[in-house]
């Protein structure tokens, strides 16, 4: 009974504080607002990208007459290339800088005399690109040009090595692939289709975030009135330290799953966040990292002395947590990844991440198990702590 009183009574002083109000409610959903536009780049939407098409400018040789040689030709007129090149005939290397200085043109290429006969001969024989400022670009236009002169250098070497008729011999004889489809099917890499944008990726994140700062509250409030020299009015009633400690974790803990609610629905209804179709499985995540937080802050209030030094302890293990998981921005570096793994934060963001793509459901149960592990394993650690150390006023 007492231990529930000093529940009560905890959660009513965060409740009308305004610090908390703005600090644990309103902040998260500006930081939501602010990274999920920011960085919406990042990130995959629902628009599938266009690659935009490359201004070629084509360079021919004064004696070819305007005409492209007939392997060009061949290059510029596939449906596929179409897509990615707008070629254009340029009289003269100089009009072809001065079009790339310009930006009349992205990209320009130096065709020499009689091309597809040196090419035929085994002559030697080059293409000379000219990149223009756009460096997306030059990519796009050099993988198709690099790769025709793969295969012009490939047909080359037939041809010096077996000689025209056996080149043409051996092509005539080669069997014909009759099979219908391509070869390459372009699909996306989550389960189900789907992809998370920007405000979703931030809105976990930030939820994880807050929820773990829930704890501090709990720690600041403990030490705050230790320091205070409060807590001997407790002692002077029939209350034993431990029922004082229990009371304000489970006021802040209810304080916590309010504030959880509260950034899911205001997510949800300000910035269309989906959250996906397990709301049983969020709330199961929500309860874990808020216990988590609250083991944390046990822990850290245990082995602090002070107020200010618990506040800088748990506000550091939170934002590293927070880092090496990728909340602040995803980490290429695997470094960075494997550390990530052995966070509270890196297995909640798995368990969010995969239900707002719809994943399996025993993949998202796999990685609420592991922040289930990893939050026994904390509880594990506050418990013997708190045997050992105790908490005195």
């Amino acid at each position: 009974m007492n231990t529930m009183i000093i529940a009560w009574f905890e959660l009513k002083r965060m409740a009308t504080s305004r610090s908390v109000l703005i600090n644990q409610f309103l902040l998260p959903l500006i930081l939501i607002f602010i990274l999920g536009n920011a960085l919406s780049g990042w990130f995959g939407n629902d628009q599938e990208f266009k690659q935009p098409s490359v201004r070629v400018g084509l360079v021919l040789d004064a004696e070819a007459g305007g005409q492209l040689p007939g392997s060009m030709q061949t290059l510029t007129g596939l449906p596929e290339i179409q897509d990615l090149l707008e070629p254009e005939v340029v009289s003269s290397r100089e009009e072809a800088e001065e079009k790339l200085r310009r930006g009349e043109v992205d990209y320009a290429v130096v065709i020499p005399a009689s091309f597809d006969e040196r090419m035929s001969q085994g002559a030697d024989v080059k293409l000379e690109l000219l990149p223009g400022r756009d460096r997306d670009l030059n990519l796009v236009a050099d993988t198709v040009f690099k790769t025709f002169i793969a295969d012009a250098n490939h047909k080359q070497a037939e041809v010096v090595v077996m000689g025209g008729d056996q080149v043409l011999a051996a092509q005539a004889a080669a069997p014909v692939d009759a099979s219908d489809g391509p070869n390459v099917t372009i699909g996306q890499l989550s389960e189900k289709g789907a992809t998370y944008s920007a405000a979703q990726y931030y809105a976990a994140s930030m939820l994880i975030m807050f929820l773990l700062y829930s704890g501090l509250m709990a720690s600041s409030s403990l030490l705050g009135e230790r320091e205070s020299r409060t807590l001997y009015r407790l002692q002077s009633a029939p209350v034993n330290p431990g029922t004082v400690f229990a009371g304000k974790i489970i006021g802040s803990s209810l304080i916590t799953l309010v504030q959880a609610a509260a950034i899911v629905l205001g997510s949800m209804w300000l910035y269309g966040v989906k959250w996906g179709p397990h709301p049983l499985l969020l709330i199961v995540v929500c309860v874990l990292i808020t216990l988590s937080s609250m083991t944390i802050a046990t822990f850290i209030t245990l082995v602090s002395s002070t107020a200010a030094g618990a506040r800088g302890l748990m506000q550091a293990i939170i934002i590293a947590m927070t880092f090496v998981s990728g909340g602040f921005m995803p980490l290429p570096v695997e470094f960075f990844q494997k550390l990530g793994a052995f966070t509270v934060n890196h297995w909640a963001m798995q368990s969010m991440l995969r239900m707002m793509l719809n994943s399996d459901v025993h993949l998202i149960v796999t990685c609420v198990g592991m922040l289930a592990a990893i939050t026994a394993a904390l509880s594990a650690a506050a418990m013997i702590t708190y045997r050992k150390v105790g908490y005195h006023a």
